[in-house]
């Protein structure tokens, strides 16, 4: 968990505005911990606003819903039915990590 967190937080100062992370977990947990920095930009999950409602978040997600496998995927590789694909495109808005 602690190599996932470490790329996830890497991640927001790697890839450049417009650019895009694609994550693929297999387990629950791993899931939620993605779901949280994508959208919020940190494993807290607690989206900042601005004064106009607009959410500060170093990513905008792509899906709503994550992409999970086909049923004739899954029939194929059982280990897959697990599976959740999520992916976001990076903003302009940083957070005071990403900041030098």
């Amino acid at each position: 968990m602690g190599a996932l967190e470490a790329v996830l937080k890497a991640a927001q100062a790697l890839v450049r505005p417009g650019g895009r992370i694609v994550v693929l977990s297999y387990h629950s947990l791993e899931d939620r911990r993605v779901k949280r920095v994508l959208r919020s930009g940190d494993l807290s999950g607690e989206v900042q606003y601005d004064t106009y409602g607009n959410a500060l978040t170093p990513w905008k997600l792509l899906r709503k819903v994550p992409k999970a496998p086909s049923s004739a995927e899954v029939g194929l590789n059982p280990r897959a039915r697990s599976a959740k694909l999520r992916a976001a495109e990076r903003t302009v808005y940083s957070t005071d990590e990403d900041r030098p």
